[in-house]
């Protein structure tokens, strides 16, 4: 009778120990909890939102997808932004309107700057263009431009404003 219970009990054990480990994988390598920091992608993203990012291998991000890069640098920085264009797009900016190959793109979710202007940059294959979404400052300090796809690491799958 007692060596039942010790059986079941070390059965139990071993359940929780892989449920533990799994949830601990998934939490370090799958879907990985954040608080943002910083202003650039106001209005969605506020300073203190907790953020969900799903890590992704050889994603192709879409447009208007959410997206953490991270730098070249030693060590790498990483960054959210929101991808603009696509590989063999043209992207210009005139007067804070995002143009892609010509056609105005619609944003919703950002603030304008009527001072915004770029020329016309071609994304090359391999490379998407990010940019945050508060314009309201001037441009060096929120777009960035070109990044390689292989640096793309994670999207924003959720986000929850806990404080105003």
């Amino acid at each position: 009778m007692v060596n039942a219970k010790a059986k079941r009990r070390a059965k139990i054990g071993l359940r929780l120990a892989a449920i533990a480990v799994t949830l601990f994988l998934i939490g370090k390598f799958v879907i990985t909890p954040s608080v943002v920091i910083g202003v650039s992608m106001s209005p969605t993203l506020k300073p203190y939102e907790l953020a969900l990012i799903l890590h992704t291998r050889h994603y192709q991000p879409h447009r208007g997808d959410i997206v953490v890069f991270r730098t070249t640098d030693d060590p790498p920085l990483y960054f959210i932004k929101r991808v603009i264009a696509l590989p063999g797009e043209t992207i210009g900016i005139e007067r804070g309107a995002v143009k892609i190959n010509g056609a105005p793109l619609a944003e919703p979710y950002t603030t304008a700057n009527r001072d915004w202007n770029t020329a016309p940059t071609p994304v090359p294959a391999g490379k998407v263009f990010v940019i945050g979404d508060n314009r309201e400052l001037g441009s060096h300090d929120y777009v960035l431009g070109l990044v390689a796809t292989r640096l793309v690491r994670a999207r924003l799958v959720w986000h929850w404003r806990w404080k105003r």
